[in-house]
């Protein structure tokens, strides 16, 4: 059996990343697992809101260059 599973969308510079989130999300002590999913979580909410951001941006630009 391999040692190693081939996930799409993780570049080779993430794994350590990726490596230090499981290892945190397997922590004995249940308080680790907990924050480090909170984190998560918070993570992805600013993210989204970013993208949101972005978004409107985008918009806001696409409409002020709109011809009159």
């Amino acid at each position: 059996m391999a040692l190693t599973v081939p996930v799409i969308g993780i570049e080779p510079a993430e794994l350590g990343w990726i490596r230090t989130l499981v290892l945190l999300l397997r922590h004995p002590d249940p308080v680790v697992p907990e924050l480090t999913r909170q984190a998560l979580v918070y993570l992805e909410a600013a993210a989204a809101r970013t993208g949101q951001l972005a978004d409107k941006e985008i918009t806001k630009t696409q409409c002020s260059n709109a011809p009159l």
